[in-house]
């Protein structure tokens, strides 16, 4: 299968209630803090104010309402019940690639499907930012509670159409787009195969994320990472742009997986100094195991890097 199944990414709603995201997001809690996963709810909701109990947190204490009573009291907060998830995949050409079972971009596509029939049974607020090789470039759908925006998402992914962009689209170029309309709050769920980490996509990553959650999502083929000993093996674009590797050499393989090593790393310590989760994809494997195990490990707090 070369192109995402619609009616697979369909079917796929059927899976993703028993997805691992999070909390029930309907607890009370005294104030607000920082939560160790980026799956629970949008934030606390202020929900009233009450006297002081024994063993509440003096931070959350009213100040105006204590002096004006004379009596110590507290704000008292709620989880909201909703959140606006916005899932920003990348369809350049790199991600038609696949050596085992499927390409990542199918993978991918699978992944999105997943996520977001999650959200919207959860009734959260969905939204999807598609950039890479589309028709008319990237496309962002605003976030609803229905699930227009990522019928409309799944529809764009399954499209049969490559080679109308040339070059590829930036993924700092989507950031950008999602910092500008984002709502603050948002947990923003990056798919992507992430082959370019560097400063500039810390940067955006950072800018974004004063605002927003972050989740990476890295999908993963075992020839990014290292090629066995094939002969000379021709690489081409849409672009019409052509790449012979020697794979018979064994400097070059080596040379080729450190810069695969090195790019990860990069990602890795990108994602720790942001507190940025990552969860891998690979395209051998069944995407929804992936992304179970991955998220339990993520919402733990375990899979930070």
């Amino acid at each position: 299968m070369l192109f995402p199944d619609f009616a697979e990414l369909v079917a796929l709603k059927s899976r993703a209630p028993h997805l691992l995201l999070g909390s029930d997001r309907q607890s009370l809690a005294i104030a607000s803090g920082d939560y160790t996963s980026p799956f629970r709810g949008q934030g606390l909701a202020f929900h009233e104010v009450r006297e002081y109990r024994p063993g509440d947190d003096i931070r959350s204490i009213d100040w105006r309402v204590t002096a004006r009573t004379d009596k110590p009291h507290v704000k008292v907060f709620v989880e909201e019940r909703e959140r606006t998830v916005i899932l920003c995949v990348d369809a350049n050409a790199s991600m038609r690639f696949g050596t085992r079972g499927t390409f990542k971009s199918i993978q991918a596509a699978r992944a999105g499907a997943l996520l977001g029939w999650h959200a919207n049974g959860r009734n959260d607020r969905v939204g999807c930012i598609v950039f890479g090789d589309v028709p008319d470039g990237m496309q962002f759908f605003t976030p609803r509670r229905s699930r227009q925006a990522l019928w409309q998402t799944l529809k764009l992914l399954s499209q049969q159409v490559t080679g109308v962009h040339k070059e590829p689209v930036p993924l700092e170029a989507a950031l950008a787009h999602l910092e500008r309309g984002a709502p603050t709050g948002s947990l923003v769920t990056i798919v992507s195969d992430f082959l370019e980490s560097n400063g500039t996509l810390e940067k955006a990553l950072g800018n974004l994320h004063r605002r927003c959650d972050i989740v990476l999502v890295a999908v993963q083929d075992p020839a990014d990472r290292k090629i066995p000993d094939m002969g000379t093996i021709i690489f081409a674009d849409d672009a019409g742009h052509k790449l012979a590797f020697p794979s018979g050499s064994p400097e070059m393989r080596d040379a080729y997986e450190k810069q695969w090593n090195e790019n990860r790393g990069q990602l890795e310590t990108i994602a720790r100094r942001r507190n940025i989760g990552i969860v891998d994809l690979h395209t051998g494997k069944d995407v929804y195991m992936d992304l179970q195990l991955g998220l339990r490990r993520l919402g733990s707090g375990s899979a930070r890097q």
